[in-house]
């Protein structure tokens, strides 16, 4: 996770990063769990689905927050 930012993938079969933990997995998506933006990464939610396209912007909108309340929390 160079950038820092929440990675979707809408069928993991067709990116060529995805590393195949669970064969029945088709999407993903994985957010840093941080303070703030420019804050350091103090963990991963990774969010998975056996249907393709199953996360929505709402569903990263929705993580992205938890995972700053997280943050909070361990922090």
């Amino acid at each position: 996770m160079k950038s820092g930012e929440t990675i979707m993938v809408g069928d993991i079969t067709k990116d060529a990063r995805y590393l195949t933990t669970l064969s029945s997995t088709r999407s993903e998506m994985i957010v840093p769990i941080r303070r703030a933006p420019l804050a350091p990464i103090l963990g991963l939610m990774d969010a998975a689905s056996d249907s393709a396209d199953a996360f929505t912007n709402e569903d990263r909108t929705f993580l992205e927050q938890c995972s700053t309340i997280l943050a909070e929390v361990w922090h």
